[in-house]
């Protein structure tokens, strides 16, 4: 069957198009949930007129954060062999046909897109300390990857700096890193989480 994934609009964004920034802003996020609609992903991959909504999940032991090497493998040939700290991928219409019925069915969508990235890429081998938080938002219209996509970011924290790899799928070495580290190798990651380690040493350094 062929995937379809949740997209919306991109004039919804119209007061952060042309823009590279990472940032919040509830009342656009409910307007973006308000208005998902499910595209075949091979006719908005190159699609302009639609931003294709993407978790991406950071993950926090102590002060470590989690960061990987994408393989030949990854799903989205113009990120392969760069580094990320975010796990993620899009949200698919399987997604929403097992989320509830209840008020809350777009914030299910999320979380169950969320976690199927999360189960299908790593075995986490500790307690987690929270449900995934929603910290912030990628938008990044610099780039080829960026002007189709729109991150949904969210943060992990778990017990102890315990992750494997399921299998060689997407995802190459795995290792924690702490954010003076992260900003000292910034230019080896990938373009959205070089903006999110940006902006994580800002919050650190308030």
């Amino acid at each position: 069957m062929e995937e379809q994934i949740a997209c919306f609009n991109r004039e919804i964004l119209s007061e952060y198009l042309d823009q590279s920034k990472v940032f919040y802003d509830e009342s656009l996020w409910h307007r973006i949930l308000n208005n998902l609609q499910y595209i075949p992903r091979r006719l908005v991959e190159g699609d302009r007129r639609y931003k294709q909504l993407v978790v991406y999940i950071l993950i926090k032991a102590k002060d470590l954060y989690l960061a990987y090497r994408r393989t030949e493998k990854a799903g989205e040939k113009r990120l392969r062999y760069r580094y990320s700290i975010g796990i993620g991928g899009h949200v698919n219409l399987l997604d929403q046909a097992q989320s509830t019925s209840s008020g809350r069915k777009q914030v299910d969508l999320i979380s169950r897109a969320m976690w199927r990235e999360l189960e299908e890429e790593i075995e986490i081998n500790c307690n987690l300390l929270n449900e995934p938080e929603l910290i912030c938002f990628i938008n990044d219209d610099s780039e080829d990857v960026g002007k189709v996509h729109f991150g949904v970011v969210f943060l992990l924290k778990i017990e102890e700096p315990a992750i494997s790899k399921k299998g060689e799928e997407g995802i190459g070495e795995l290792k924690f890193w702490n954010l003076s580290d992260l900003k000292a190798k910034k230019s080896c990651f990938e373009r959205w989480s070089r903006l999110l380690i940006e902006y994580l040493v800002k919050i650190k350094e308030k």
